[in-house]
C-alpha cells in the first residue's frame, strides 16, 4: 500500500507537466496575444491570422510545430503585429512536425496593407515555401544568427540585405535578389543556390560555401563595387558565376567543379584554388595575380576575348600539376605569361600542359619561363612571338622584343635603335624616355603596378609593360 500511495503522488506531480508540454493554436488572433515559453511547444493545426490593431508576441526560447501531417498549405499571417525576436541564447524555433528534406508551409506572411507589420530575428526556421513573404518589402532585412533549413526561396532581398552568422541548408535558393548584399560569417551548405545577386554592391566575408550546386552567381554586372575576402568554396558545381567589378582575395577553393567562372573587370588575387574540375576561367580585363593554381583537372582558361585590348593581366601566380592543362588559350591573342611558375625544370615539361597556337591554329600564342624548383629563379625565357601579354604584333616591322616585367631598367632587343618611348599608367598619366644607352630605359623612378607603350621612336603601338 505504501508503494502505492508513492505512484499515485508521483502521477499528481506528473500529470501537470505532461499537460502543458502542448498548446494547439489556428484561427483568428482578435486581441494582444503572447506564445510564452512556459507553454511551449505550440502546435499549429491550421493557419493562423492576426487581425489589424492586434499583437502577437513570440518569446524567445518558443517552438512552433507546424502540423504537415494533414496539409501543406498552412500560414501564419500578420495584418497587425507579429514579433517572432529571439536571442543568441533562446532562438525561436519554427519547424514541421514531420522533419522532411521538403517544403512543407507556406511560411509567415505580412499584409503591410491593412496595417501589417512583421518583426523577426534570432530564429531557427525550416520547411517553409517562403519564410517571411512581405506584401511590401523592407528596405532593409538584417538576421543575426539565423538558421533556414529546406526551405524554398530563404531570403528575397528588395533592397539591402546584411547576414550575420547565419546558416542556410538545403534550400533551393538561400538569399536571391537586388541591390546591396553584407554577409559575414555564414553558412552555405546543401543549397541548389546559395547567392543568386543583381547587386549594386556586395560585399562577403569569412564565409563557408559547401556542396552548394551554385554558390555565388552574379546575375548582371555588379554597379558599384564587389568584395569577397577569405571564404571559403568546396566541393560546389561552381563556386563563383560570373563575378565582375571588384575583388576576390585570400580565398580557398578546393573540389568544384568550376572554382571561378567568367570573371570580367574582375581582380582575383592571393587565393588558394586547388582540386578543381577547372580552376578559373577568365575573360575581359580580369587581373590574375598571386594565386596558387594547383592539382586541377584544368588551371586557367582564357575565354571570350575580342583583342588585345581587353585581354587580361595573369602575373605572378604558381600554376601547377594541373592534370589536363596548365592555361588554355581559348582565343586568338597572344600573352606573355612570364612571371608566372610552372614548376616545370624545362619547357618540353611546360609545353604539354599550355594549349595555344601550337596546338590549335585558332588559338593565340603563350610566351612563358622556365623557374628552379622555388619558384624564384629563371632558368630561361621561351618567346614565341614578340611582345608582351595581347600585343597583336604592332611592331612587328621592327623585329623587336621586349623585357617583361621589369624592374630597374628596361631593355629592348631590336635590330632598330630605339630612343624614346612613350608610356601611360592605368590611370591615363603620361610618361616619355630616352633611352640611357642604347635601347635601354631607366624605369627605376616609375611606381610598380601596370603600363602600356603607346609610342617607340614616336610609332604608335599598344604593348603592356609590367613593372615590379
Amino acid at each position: 500500500m505504501k508503494n502505492f500511495r508513492i505512484l499515485w503522488v508521483f502521477s499528481l506531480l506528473l500529470t501537470p507537466i505532461l499537460g502543458r508540454t502542448q498548446t494547439v493554436v489556428s484561427g483568428g488572433i482578435y486581441q494582444n496575444t503572447t506564445w510564452t515559453l512556459a507553454n511551449s511547444p505550440y502546435q499549429v493545426n491550421g493557419s493562423v491570422v492576426v487581425f489589424p490593431g492586434n499583437t502577437l508576441t513570440v518569446e524567445p526560447g518558443v517552438t512552433i510545430l507546424i502540423n504537415n501531417t494533414n496539409a501543406q498549405n498552412i500560414y501564419i499571417e500578420t495584418r497587425g503585429t507579429l514579433n517572432l525576436m529571439g536571442t543568441s541564447q533562446a532562438p525561436i524555433i519554427v519547424k514541421t512536425m514531420v522533419d522532411t528534406t521538403n517544403v512543407g508551409w507556406e511560411g509567415f506572411k505580412c499584409t503591410s496593407s491593412q496595417g501589417g507589420i512583421l518583426n523577426a530575428n534570432y530564429f531557427h526556421i525550416s520547411n517553409a515555401l517562403t519564410p517571411f513573404a512581405y506584401e511590401s518589402p523592407l528596405s532593409l532585412y538584417q538576421y543575426t544568427n539565423c538558421r533556414f533549413a529546406h526551405c524554398g526561396q530563404a531570403i528575397t532581398v528588395g533592397n539591402e540585405v546584411i547576414l550575420n552568422n547565419c546558416q542556410f541548408r538545403g534550400n533551393e535558393v538561400a538569399v536571391y535578389g537586388w541591390s546591396y548584399f553584407t554577409v559575414n560569417n555564414c553558412y552555405f551548405k546543401d543549397n541548389n543556390t546559395a547567392i543568386y545577386a543583381y547587386s549594386t554592391a556586395f560585399t562577403l566575408s569569412n564565409s563557408t560555401f559547401l556542396e552548394n550546386g551554385n554558390g555565388v552567381v552574379f546575375a548582371s554586372g555588379v554597379f558599384d563595387s564587389m568584395n569577397i575576402t577569405n571564404c571559403l568554396f568546396q566541393n560546389n558545381l561552381s563556386g563563383i558565376s560570373y563575378p565582375n567589378n571588384g575583388i576576390i582575395e585570400n580565398c580557398t577553393m578546393l573540389d568544384n567543379t568550376t572554382a571561378i567562372q567568367g570573371s570580367y573587370n574582375c581582380e582575383i588575387k592571393n587565393n588558394v584554388i586547388d582540386y578543381n574540375e577547372l580552376g578559373v576561367n577568365i575573360s575581359v580585363l580580369t587581373s590574375l595575380t598571386n594565386n596558387q593554381i594547383n592539382n586541377n583537372i584544368g588551371g586557367v582558361r582564357i575565354s571570350d576575348i575580342s583583342s588585345a585590348t581587353n585581354a587580361p593581366i595573369i602575373q605572378n601566380n604558381e600554376i601547377c600539376s594541373n592534370i589536363n592543362f596548365s592555361v588554355d588559350n581559348n582565343t586568338n591573342v597572344n600573352y606573355s605569361l612570364l612571371s608566372n611558375c610552372f614548376c616545370g625544370l624545362d619547357s618540353a615539361s611546360i609545353e604539354q600542359y599550355l594549349l595555344d597556337g601550337y596546338d590549335d591554329i585558332t588559338k593565340g600564342l603563350i610566351n612563358y619561363q622556365v623557374f628552379d624548383t622555388t619558384c624564384t629563379s629563371i632558368l630561361t625565357t621561351v618567346l614565341k612571338f614578340n611582345g608582351i601579354a595581347g600585343n597583336e604584333s604592332t611592331t612587328s616591322d621592327m623585329n623587336l622584343k621586349i623585357e617583361n616585367p621589369v624592374s630597374d631598367r628596361l631593355h629592348i632587343f631590336s635590330n632598330t635603335p630605339i630612343s624614346e618611348l612613350t608610356l601611360s599608367d592605368m590611370h591615363g598619366k603620361t610618361y616619355h624616355l630616352n633611352a640611357v644607352e642604347t635601347n635601354v630605359y631607366d624605369v627605376s623612378n616609375l611606381s610598380n603596378g601596370f603600363y602600356v607603350i603607346t609610342h617607340i621612336n614616336q610609332y604608335p603601338v599598344s604593348i603592356k609593360l609590367s613593372k615590379f
